[in-house]
């Protein structure tokens, strides 16, 4: 019922009933207008009511007053089939009253039925009448239960018409907005939404925000309808975005208009291709400046401040970012968070810290790659027993498993890992276990080189036992040189 609480809301107060809409659905006036030009309509004669017809009105309203639908509906059916005892005005009163009740009840099928009877006596009601009952049908015809927009406009043209110029008020024309809007009719929603804002202001009254930023969404689905012809697109691309600067400058603490704000910039930039323009980076820039203002509070919010920051190649900002939100318990610490926040830790070349994490990451999930990081990360740290570890557990993940050239890769540096720890016989096992791995007529050039250095690690390997060797019988002679002596 969001269009008929709408057009509900254009005279009614909060805690006005429905059965009130009669007199005031259709009464906005601008306001100030104290001297008002000449009604052009022609004057309607409206004879006076008789006593005993308000008698019966007065017995009527008593009911629907009380809440007694069921009586006030027998009495209504009564006296509106009394068509030779009333008179045309008397009827259409009768039946305004079975609106209030149509509508207080929320029969809404009901309440079109008595409009329709009332607008039969169109001639024998004043304008004002007529206005608002041409109004609540249309808001009907627009309500979720119907949603029938073009009977709806029907009606509006009709009520257009009638009413005078000058007593047609910005709602009613924000209103009117919303039913193209449901329509998609964009450049309608543009024309009446401008109309509702030119009049909201010369009425002297604030322009409500979500009417801007109604009028904002038409820009950016007439911009996204006109990609195939650049300068309109282009046009109500810039009309988009000084409407976002004003939507924050009106409110700076709302954080859709930021998020509004950067969208534009962001497609501004896509569709120029201005990278390194004017707009290149103001949409990453937009998301920053609002999470230093305080305004995103949500895991994905803090994911998108993050990733401008690392599109700018931030990171130590990013890193700082990430820290926030994980202390405030804002981003979960999940396997795929604290992955990326290692990626940002690793990109800072704090090593230390970012082996920390992933090791934390890979406690969610035996993640190949992951693990594959962890062996390099401790190879460069020194930790080479935690390499060979990490090594081995990712040759044996069954998450983001290894694939060729990988599983290469982690053998070799866990050979060499191997070899720094002083275990030279594994390293040889593991050294030479790869090199018959690989083909050695392999044309895959990261096999190769591994093939290749495998092979001469294990030189290296040889030629470290001479030296152990060496030194071990350098040091036997030393020794008997000094026992000699000592002799």
């Amino acid at each position: 019922m969001f269009l008929v609480e709408f057009g509900t809301e254009l005279a009614v107060q909060p805690n006005s009933s429905l059965s009130h809409l009669v007199g005031v659905m259709s009464a906005q006036v601008a306001a100030g207008d104290e001297e008002k030009p000449e009604d052009p309509r022609p004057e309607r004669k409206l004879p006076h009511p008789s006593q005993e017809w308000v008698i019966q009105l007065d017995k009527i309203s008593a009911a629907i007053d009380e809440e007694d639908y069921e009586s006030a509906r027998e009495m209504l059916d009564r006296q509106v089939q009394r068509t030779r005892r009333w008179n045309e005005r008397e009827l259409a009163i009768f039946h305004q009253r079975y609106l209030d009740l149509a509508l207080s009840t929320e029969d809404f099928t009901l309440a079109i039925e008595q409009a329709g009877k009332i607008l039969e006596y169109a001639e024998h009601v004043s304008y004002f009448t007529e206005e608002r009952v041409l109004w609540i049908i249309a808001t009907i015809y627009a309500s979720d239960e119907y949603q029938d927009f073009d009977k709806a406009l029907e009606y509006i043209q009709r009520w257009l018409d009638l009413k005078l110029d000058w007593e047609e008020g910005s709602r009613q024309y924000a209103f009117i907005g919303s039913i193209y809007t449901h329509m998609e009719d964009f450049y309608k929603v543009e024309e009446w939404m401008i109309r509702a804002t030119v009049r909201s202001v010369e009425e002297g009254n604030d322009v409500p925000l979500y009417w801007r930023v109604q009028l904002w969404q038409a820009y950016r689905q007439l911009a996204e309808e006109l990609m195939d012809s650049p300068t309109e697109r282009d046009s109500y691309l810039q009309k988009a975005l000084a409407l976002s600067r004003f939507l924050v400058d009106q409110d700076i603490e709302e954080k859709e208009h930021w998020a509004r704000l950067s969208s534009d910039f962001a497609q501004i930039e896509e569709v120029s291709g201005t990278a390194d323009g004017d707009y290149g980076g103001k949409a990453f820039y937009t998301i920053e400046a609002a999470y230093h203002f305080g305004l995103w509070d949500t895991e994905s919010e803090y994911k998108k401040v993050i990733s401008s920051m690392q599109v700018k190649e931030a990171s130590s900002r990013a890193v700082l970012v990430f820290e926030e939100g994980f202390d405030q318990e804002i981003i979960e610490r999940n396997f795929d968070n604290l992955f990326k926040y290692g990626q940002a830790l690793y990109s800072t070349a704090n090593m230390a810290k970012a082996a920390e994490v992933y090791e934390e990451a890979v406690g969610y999930v035996e993640d190949g790659k992951v693990l594959h990081t962890l062996a390099s990360l401790h190879q460069l740290l020194d930790n080479f027993d935690k390499c060979i570890s990490f090594a081995d557990r990712a040759l044996s993940a069954t998450e983001n498993e290894l694939g060729e050239g990988s599983i290469e890769q982690v053998k070799f540096i866990k050979g060499v890992c191997q070899f720094y720890n002083d275990e030279l016989d594994e390293s040889e096992i593991t050294m030479e276990s790869l090199q018959e791995e690989i083909d050695t007529d392999t044309e895959h050039s990261t096999l190769k080189n591994l093939r290749e250095s495998a092979g001469q690690y294990i030189d290296l390997i040889n030629a470290e036992r001479a030296r152990i060797e060496y030194k071990e019988h350098v040091d036997e002679m030393w020794r008997d040189y000094n026992k000699s002596k000592s002799g």
